[in-house]
């Protein structure tokens, strides 16, 4: 994509954005459509719900001034740009009744699973799986469908477990959309590529309203569709004959949201949890019971979301062989800190227990 389109496409998100999202927070101000105060959470005041119905307007309105501005960009998104509103739509949709009232968590998985098959059906689907390093692609065939669809999900789900904190999910997914903006500008990826533009645009001017204390919060509606666009941006990938590894530089660019998705259902299933139903045991709930103030947890996430991205676009330009060993090594150190961590804090809580 042209520097100059990339750079217009970013600036038309933004401005809509600083148009929408004021208004939105009047809007949940006006019809009390806000997130209340109350013992398990952080904020202090009743804050506006409605990110997600500013982030979808600000998509589609900026796909719509794209597609006039840019028509031939646009061409190769034609036929499959309805599948993916109405995907959108019904992640919102969905998003925004969890919002207001508290939607089964079947519910929303089963709106998932249709905006998944509703990409599928448009083209965006997982065709082959490749083998890390070996240059070995293998169909998939009739798990196609399976496998997209349950794809979509777990990166759905992603943004919204780690939406905890004011400027948390909303600044780790602006570094996430940098990264893959970078990646698909690297393997020139097309007019798919639009919907992280938007993202770039939008969370870069959304984290000023939304980091401590936030004026308005991305809700369900927000951090689901924020990880539904990551999710047909990495569908996009597998479309034409690139590497194994660049097929792959999507899922580490997100490897913090993932990362929690990962430790979340390990941890739920060990423990006989049913790994569906939400809970304040996610590992920024953790870093804050170990002593780290607030700012300290975001810029930690921040920071390890940095160094994913970096580590994807290393792919592209080093010995991928030494990346991944570096990105091995990586991981076994956060986790064993964090396990470290973890296991001193459940002592120290084990004892303060006793001595009352």
């Amino acid at each position: 994509m042209p520097t100059t389109t990339l750079v217009s496409l970013i600036a038309v998100s933004l401005v809509l954005s600083a148009v929408f999202v004021p208004v939105v927070i009047r809007l949940g101000h006006k019809y009390g459509i806000l997130d209340m105060p109350g013992k398990h959470k952080k904020h202090k005041r009743p804050t506006p719900l409605l990110g997600g119905l500013a982030l979808f307007i600000t998509t589609w309105l900026t796909v719509g001034i794209g597609y006039l501005l840019f028509h031939d960009l646009f061409q190769g998104l034609s036929d499959t740009v309805i599948y993916v509103f109405l995907g959108g739509l019904i992640i919102l949709l969905v998003g925004l009744s969890d919002d207001l009232s508290p939607t089964s968590a079947w519910v929303k998985l089963a709106a998932q699973a249709a905006a998944g098959l509703l990409l599928y059906l448009g083209g965006l689907r997982v065709v082959f799986l490749a083998i890390p390093f070996q240059g070995v692609e293998i169909d998939v065939g009739w798990l196609s469908v399976v496998i997209t669809v349950l794809w979509v999900i777990v990166l759905t789900n992603a943004i919204n477990l780690i939406d905890g904190l004011d400027g948390l999910a909303s600044g780790v997914s602006l570094i996430g959309a940098l990264s893959l903006m970078a990646i698909g500008q690297l393997y020139q990826v097309g007019p798919v590529l639009v919907f992280v533009l938007v993202l770039v645009g939008f969370l870069s001017l959304f984290l000023y309203y939304n980091r401590y204390p936030a004026r308005v919060f991305l809700g369900d509606s927000g951090s689901m569709q924020i990880g539904y666009y990551f999710a047909l941006f990495s569908l996009a990938m597998p479309l034409k004959s690139y590497t194994a590894t660049a097929l792959y530089m999507p899922l580490l660019a997100l490897g913090v949201p993932l990362m929690e998705v990962l430790s979340s259902a390990v941890r739920r299933s060990v423990s006989g949890r049913n790994i569906m139903r939400a809970d304040r045991r996610h590992l920024f709930h953790y870093l804050s019971l170990m002593g780290f103030s607030r700012r300290q947890v975001v810029f930690t996430f921040y920071l390890l979301a940095v160094i994913y991205g970096l580590l994807a676009l290393a792919m592209f330009y080093w010995n991928r062989l030494i990346v991944f060993g570096s990105l091995v090594v990586f991981m076994v150190v956060i986790f064993g800190a964090f396990f470290i961590l973890l296991t001193k804090f459940s002592d120290r809580r084990r004892l303060n227990g006793r001595q009352e």
